[in-house]
């Protein structure tokens, strides 16, 4: 049996209806809907690609019980796209078990919106299988996508392998590895493809077992930009991959080495990197910093750093802890020269520069000298 070349969409790990608890209440109501949002836009890419069917990997939802706006408006979203077949795997965070969403799921589901809950071949269209590897439970310990092996499609079919599921082991030493998919079952199960989900970073395994990546990422995460696969199969040639972004939100992590007397540099080209993806109004940033500042400079990098947390969705400042302050003999003049304030200055730079004290106490002393420069310059 030979066809010609069949498209499709591959995706994973929508998660809808996180609850983004570590931002503000406007802040995860506006990522929440970002989540819904992205499967329009998964629907114009199907469109755009001549692709039919789309392929979801598991975790559609970010629970097993979620609530009935979430459960029922994705499905509604799904509905309206009249010309697309959605294909839902239940994952991890939704497993098809006792809490009963998978029924709830059938019971309103648009006709055509299909569940895969059976580890069942599935034939899409003419030719064409789909081989799925639903959870049941949230720990199931072992290997779902083993019975692809033995399972049986017409001479000639496309065989596509959908699971959700890691294939590199993160237990402790000892532990068998008996949930990890073997990077070698696109060759023992004879699959075109095996479309996976639970990375939420885009990753090529080899060129018949990627993982897409989530559509609108979560977290902080390098390679983590928010993306679908449109993934074109023809019998006997390597799978053709397009990466396309779908994601309203950014979340880059920029690192940076603050020198003394080029902060200001520093923090122009900062600007510039926040501005090089989405709009900054639509970008959850984290920035590592680390290096050193003079007192003069502190606060100037600390006004900057509240300007981008007005500007942008969110800034996650890490390592603001261990930069160090530089103090310049100007600095020291500019304080009282016979007072306390002198005195305490002097006495905690001594402390900040004293290689026999403990890298924590130098920085102790560093941060309450950068304080005490401050308050000085406040009262001034």
């Amino acid at each position: 049996m030979l066809r010609m070349a069949f498209t499709f969409i591959h995706t994973a790990d929508w998660q809808l209806g996180k609850s983004f608890g570590q931002f503000s209440a406007e802040a995860a109501g506006a990522l929440r809907l970002a989540r819904q949002a992205v499967i329009e836009q998964i629907a114009r890419v199907a469109r755009e690609q001549d692709a039919v069917h789309v392929l979801v990997a598991g975790d559609v939802w970010d629970s097993a019980i979620p609530s009935h706006s979430t459960l029922r408006q994705p499905l509604a979203i799904m509905g309206e796209a009249q010309d697309i077949h959605w294909w839902l795997l239940p994952g991890n965070h939704d497993p098809d078990g006792p809490d009963g969403l998978w029924d709830r799921i059938d019971a309103v589901k648009p006709e055509n919106v299909h569940t895969l809950r059976d580890a069942t071949p599935i034939e899409i269209e003419t030719g064409v299988f789909i081989l799925p590897a639903p959870w049941a439970r949230i720990q199931h310990g072992q290997d779902l996508t083993a019975w692809m092996d033995t399972a049986q499609t017409p001479e000639g079919a496309l065989r596509i392998g959908l699971a959700h599921g890691s294939v590199q082991g993160f237990g402790t030493e000892g532990d068998t590895d008996r949930e990890i998919i073997p990077p070698s079952r696109a060759e023992s199960a004879r699959l075109d493809y095996l479309a996976l989900g639970d990375w939420h970073a885009r990753r090529e395994i080899q060129a018949r077992i990627q993982y897409p990546g989530t559509p609108e990422p979560d977290r902080h995460k390098t390679g983590a930009r928010g993306q679908v696969l449109a993934v074109t199969l023809e019998a006997g040639a390597s799978p053709q991959v397009k990466v396309i972004p779908t994601a309203q939100y950014d979340w880059p992590i920029l690192k940076i080495d603050l020198h003394p007397d080029a902060v200001q540099d520093s923090m122009a080209d900062l600007r510039t990197r926040f501005g090089s993806g989405q709009p900054l109004r639509r970008t959850h940033a984290r920035l590592d910093v680390s290096g050193a500042m003079t007192a003069a400079e502190w606060p100037v990098f600390e006004r900057f750093v509240e300007e981008m947390r007005g500007e942008m969705a969110s800034l996650d400042l890490r390592g603001e802890e261990h930069v160090r302050l530089v103090v310049v003999p100007e600095d020291i003049e500019a304080l009282d020269a016979q007072g306390s304030v002198r005195e305490a200055a002097d006495a905690l730079m001594t402390r900040s520069e004293n290689p026999d004290l403990s890298r924590d106490d130098r920085q102790i002393a560093s941060e309450a000298l950068r304080l005490l420069f401050r308050y000085a310059g406040e009262s001034a």
